[in-house]
């Protein structure tokens, strides 16, 4: 009986944990503009980020889009940012932007995304955070 009643207290605690993955997605509203809240409770703690989306492609048209650029730029939560352009291949749904990273402060940062200009067809822009072992 004890044992049943320490099991199923371990099990409850484990599914109490933090998800190992973070997804989120914003459509496009045309801008370009994205915003994603992102929470590193962690400074030892490494994590892969990953943009994913989805372009309606033109079915009787030439289609030349081979990628575009997003404009990234991270905010930190004492306000400090860093700023890059990176490009996306426009034939892959989801592409690794950063493997391993290690976050330098703890808590609430923001990652904000241009993407200028919009391809067309695009539906929007996703990001993916998933904790990795060290």
């Amino acid at each position: 009986m004890r044992r049943s009643v320490l099991v199923c207290i371990l099990l409850i605690a484990a599914a109490c944990s933090q998800p190992r993955s973070r997804e989120q997605f914003i459509r496009s509203d045309g801008t370009g503009e994205y915003s994603f809240p992102v929470v590193f409770a962690d400074t030892l703690q490494a994590y892969d980020i990953s943009f994913y989306t989805a372009i309606d492609r033109p079915v009787f048209q030439p289609d030349t889009l081979v990628c575009f650029p997003l404009q990234v730029v991270w905010r930190s939560p004492s306000g400090r940012y860093f700023s890059e352009t990176v490009y996306y291949p426009a034939d892959s749904l989801r592409v690794r932007y950063r493997s391993g990273l290690v976050p330098s402060e703890a808590g609430d940062w923001t990652v904000s995304v241009t993407v200028s200009p919009e391809p067309p067809g695009l539906r929007g822009l996703g990001l993916i955070c998933t904790k990795v072992a060290r």
